[in-house]
């Protein structure tokens, strides 16, 4: 999953086009043999249409009872025209957001908390 935030330290999400229509940090699932960066950078391509120039590990969330877990990556972007999902049957909607929305994803409600205790946000350490 990826954490990327615009100049005014809002965070990118995109909304799901099936299901509960959850809003979700961009990110998803590893291929085989694909490793975990190569993964990030297909995910973020497919769903927001932007590149991935430079990514770091931040944070993690456990979740045993799924059987799984979410790596979070800061992420920044190459210089792009706007987001656009280039898989328009998983994804709805891309935007930025300075808030949680109400309807998100438990790893969207977990990583939003964590950031405001556990990690940084960029917006948090910008000059003024």
């Amino acid at each position: 999953m990826a954490w990327i935030e615009d100049p005014y330290g809002q965070v990118l999400m995109v909304r799901q086009a099936y299901g509960k229509q959850l809003w979700a940090l961009p990110g998803g699932k590893v291929k085989r043999k694909e490793s975990l960066l190569g993964a990030l950078k297909r995910e973020i391509l497919e769903e927001t249409g932007h590149r991935v120039t430079h990514a770091c590990v931040i944070d993690l969330f456990d979740r045993p009872l799924k059987g799984n877990f979410a790596i979070l990556y800061r992420v920044l972007l190459k210089r792009s025209a706007s987001a656009r999902p280039r898989n328009a049957g998983e994804i709805s909607t891309v935007a930025y957001h300075g808030k949680l929305p109400p309807k998100s994803t438990p790893s969207a409600r977990f990583f939003w908390q964590r950031a405001l205790t556990s990690f940084e946000p960029l917006s948090v350490i910008r000059k003024i």
